[in-house]
């Protein structure tokens, strides 16, 4: 087996964990790029964040098996694998704007005092 052609596949482990991790974290804060303060609903912007992560595991394990075939191409796709994380980091960071809330409208109350406006 060529060397590249198991890292591919042996990162598509770890990236398969992260994408799944980040998918089923619920209202957690885990994203570092993100404002949570401004966020409307974190449970879909984590079930949009992780569907978009699920595709470097995907690439991942493709190159790998394309690599095993044709080990010349093995390093051409280990660069695209850096550019394609990159592109993917890129796109959850400008893309989660369209969870945020508008400036200045306030979070939603809940709890007593949602009830009792007059406090």
């Amino acid at each position: 087996m060529d060397f590249l052609a198991a890292v591919h596949v042996v990162l598509a482990l770890p990236l398969l964990a992260v994408a799944l991790a980040v998918r089923f974290a619920g209202s957690a804060r885990i994203l570092n790029s993100v404002d949570y303060a401004r966020v409307e609903d974190a449970t879909a912007l984590h079930r949009w964040a992780g569907n978009r992560l699920l595709l470097l595991p995907a690439l991942a394990m493709a190159a790998g098996l394309i690599s095993l075939r044709y080990p010349s191409l093995a390093f051409p796709l280990l660069l695209g694998s850096v550019v394609w994380l990159i592109a993917v980091a890129i796109g959850i960071t400008v893309g989660a704007d369209r969870f945020f809330r508008p400036y200045g409208a306030a979070a939603a109350q809940r709890g007593p005092a949602a009830s009792q406006p007059w406090r």
